[in-house]
């Protein structure tokens, strides 16, 4: 082991190393800890220091001609000052090259949660797959910064996605580094913790009791009797195509009038109210059974697999009933909330039938019943003694 002071000269001045030596180590006189490696491909710098619990480390300062004999030294007195303030150089570095990029968080630790946790795991991937990851994927977590959250945003916009389509891409973003911070694979903030979100301008298409009498009309007519079973029940319950189209008899409990769907949006179970007509349906529905298929709308090309599509019925019974051209099978969940609401029924219970997790979902159908909002109003200033003042009496009443 040689003890000398490196310098520029004597760098230049080294001996070639013997035959069969692969590397020789020169540590410096004036800072403890600072070497030079000469082998035959170069001289490297390293500083060598003790972290918190006593153990040896050594950390790549660089090669010469990288950097100068004492750009590498000031390197090392910077490091060896840090290590003084309890710093330890190579674990903060082994940590920042431990953060994945977003490709690789995507594919080893967020699709799979999203797929254990959420039956919308396959739009997720979608977003990540055609716009989130192209864009994003081969930078590091924390490398990724809100102006890249903003020019993701703006290049949605430009491709003229819907703002529905936008904020599920921004959300996704927003909840990647959400999880990234949770389980603790970068340190900072979360640039897409407000991503700007874009206003989405809920589309009000709603069936009126005439119309919707009409389509169960034409669904009785239908030659389709299982795709007319489902839209009929779809109509009644409120339910997402999926809760329908896949369920099973297993889930089906007509005694208590109740639809079990095992894993819904949010990937828990929910719990779907039958009422007698919806049970009428499902009764009409289970004489159709076929063997050897547990589902509740089966397919007849596909054995043992549920329905494909309602799409040629839900066209014919447009058609048939008079209905709107441009009217959505998801409009029927839209119009079974807006009856429940003009009936009458409280926000909270609309949103537990439909399934929605979060109260805010359900208020876009608030003033379907502007009455009961209006006698909610009044009860304050009934509380409060304040009553409208009395009509005063008309000339002709006074005479």
């Amino acid at each position: 082991m040689a003890r000398t002071t490196i310098t520029p000269s004597a760098m230049r001045d080294l001996p070639a190393l013997a035959p069969g030596v692969a590397k020789a180590r020169i540590f410096d006189s004036r800072l403890r800890g600072f070497i030079a490696e000469q082998r035959q491909s170069g001289t490297t710098f390293y500083l060598r220091y003790k972290d918190a619990r006593g153990r040896n480390r050594e950390i790549k300062l660089g090669r010469l001609g990288d950097l100068t004999v004492e750009q590498a030294r000031k390197r090392a007195e910077q490091l060896k000052a840090s290590v003084s303030m309890g710093a330890d150089p190579l674990a903060e570095r082994d940590k920042k090259r431990a953060v994945p990029l977003l490709a690789e968080f995507a594919a080893q630790r967020f699709l799979p949660h999203v797929q254990e946790h959420l039956r919308s795991a396959h739009n997720i991937d979608a977003c990540l797959r055609l716009r989130i990851l192209p864009f994003l994927g081969r930078k590091a977590l924390d490398e990724i910064n809100q102006d890249d959250v903003a020019t993701l945003r703006r290049r949605l916009i430009d491709e003229g996605l819907s703002a529905s389509s936008i904020n599920r891409h921004l959300g996704t973003v927003r909840r990647m580094f959400n999880l990234a911070q949770k389980w603790q694979l970068f340190e900072g903030r979360n640039p897409a913790a407000a991503p700007g979100m874009v206003r989405e301008v809920h589309r009000d298409k709603y069936l009126t009791a005439d119309q919707t009498q009409a389509l169960m009309r034409a669904l009785d007519l239908e030659r389709d009797k299982g795709a007319a079973a489902a839209l009929a029940l779809l109509t009644v319950t409120g339910a997402r195509r999926s809760e329908i189209m896949l369920a099973t008899w297993d889930n089906v409990d007509l005694d208590r009038g109740m639809l079990t769907v095992p894993r819904a949006k949010n990937g828990r179970p929910r719990y779907i109210p039958l009422s007698p007509f919806a049970v009428a349906i499902l009764e009409r529905q289970a004489t159709r059974q076929l063997p050897d298929n547990p589902h509740v709308f089966p397919s007849w090309r596909r054995c043992g697999r549920a329905i494909e599509s309602v799409r040629a019925a839900w066209g014919r019974a447009k058609k048939a009933g008079g209905l709107p051209a441009d009217l959505r099978v998801h409009d029927l969940r839209h119009s079974f909330a807006s009856a429940l609401a003009n009936a009458g029924t409280p926000l909270n219970e609309i949103g537990t039938v439909l399934g929605h997790s979060q109260l805010s979902t359900t208020t876009r159908y608030a003033h379907h019943s502007p009455q009961r909002l209006i006698a909610t109003a009044t009860a304050a200033s009934n509380a409060w003694n304040l009553l409208p003042a009395p009509t005063a009496p008309s000339d002709q009443a006074a005479g």
